[in-house]
């Protein structure tokens, strides 16, 4: 009889010991690094989180919910019409964050699918909302100012949600096929036009350096004809004073001719 009231209260002991263990067990709870601890009361959301490391609650009564605190990337596209009524897709990678101070107002509000519920919706709208403030051509031209627009509107739509922005790009930008035979086309003819360009430059040139070889020439035969001029006036010159060399008689003579060589009368 005492072997079975020993093996009874060493049962209970143990169950009691057990029970202990367990509730111990059940009141402490850790926090990963980069998380917070969302603690609910009977289902409840409470005012206050529980931050990273080792952590006490209430055993079988509270409840901790992890958030995850460290920076998210999310990688999304979105199809929108731009402007000028152009069909484009464009992809973007954001990385935010959960704010601590605001985990739990975001759990009791929205629970954990926070990114389906709250962030894609805001990047495809505003995607689509900055999309159509600009031609298809300025979302090429224009890419740094279109993705900073982007980037404010997300901003506006989900800071208020206890999220930070940390980086944003647009990854890819991607229109319709027959845009892209457009600017294929387009871009065909600009460089047939600039060929051409290039050759009326070049044939532009080309006659100018004619023209000035031209004027040079005529430049050149000019001032030899005047030489030759010259030269043909001092010949006749010198025959005319050769021939009254020639024909002079020995007498004085009554005029004269530059470099007072004597006028003589040559029919004489």
């Amino acid at each position: 009889m005492n072997n079975k009231k020993i093996i009874i209260l060493g049962s209970i002991l143990g169950v009691i010991i057990l029970i202990i263990l367990i509730t111990i067990f059940s009141s402490i709870t850790t926090v990963p690094t980069g998380y917070v601890g969302v603690k609910t009361r009977f289902g409840k959301v409470q005012d206050d989180v529980i931050q990273e490391g080792l952590n006490m609650k209430v055993p079988f009564i509270e409840k901790i919910v992890k958030i995850d605190c460290r920076t998210q990337k999310i990688e999304t596209n979105s199809e929108g019409s731009t402007k000028d009524m152009q069909t484009v897709n464009i992809a973007v990678a954001i990385n935010y964050n959960v704010n601590k101070d605001t985990a739990n107002t975001l759990y009791r509000e929205v629970g954990t699918d926070y990114t389906n519920i709250i962030i894609n919706p805001a990047i495809l709208e505003a995607i689509k909302s900055s999309m159509a403030g600009y031609t298809a051509e300025e979302l090429i031209t224009k890419r740094a100012e279109v993705s900073n627009e982007i980037q404010e509107s997300i901003i506006n739509k989900i800071a208020n949600k206890g999220f930070t922005i940390t980086e944003f790009n647009i990854t890819n930008i991607d229109f319709s096929e027959q845009y892209d035979q457009a600017i294929e086309t387009k871009a065909v003819k600009q460089q047939e036009v600039m060929t051409a360009q290039a050759e009326l430059e070049k044939q532009k040139i080309q006659n100018e350096k004619e023209i000035s070889e031209a004027e040079k020439d005529a430049k050149v035969m000019e001032l030899q004809n005047a030489q030759i001029t010259e030269n043909t006036l001092k010949l006749k010159e010198l025959e005319v004073q050769q021939k009254l060399i020639e024909k002079w008689n020995g007498q004085l003579p009554t005029t004269s001719l530059g470099d007072n060589i004597p006028m003589l009368n040559i029919n004489k």
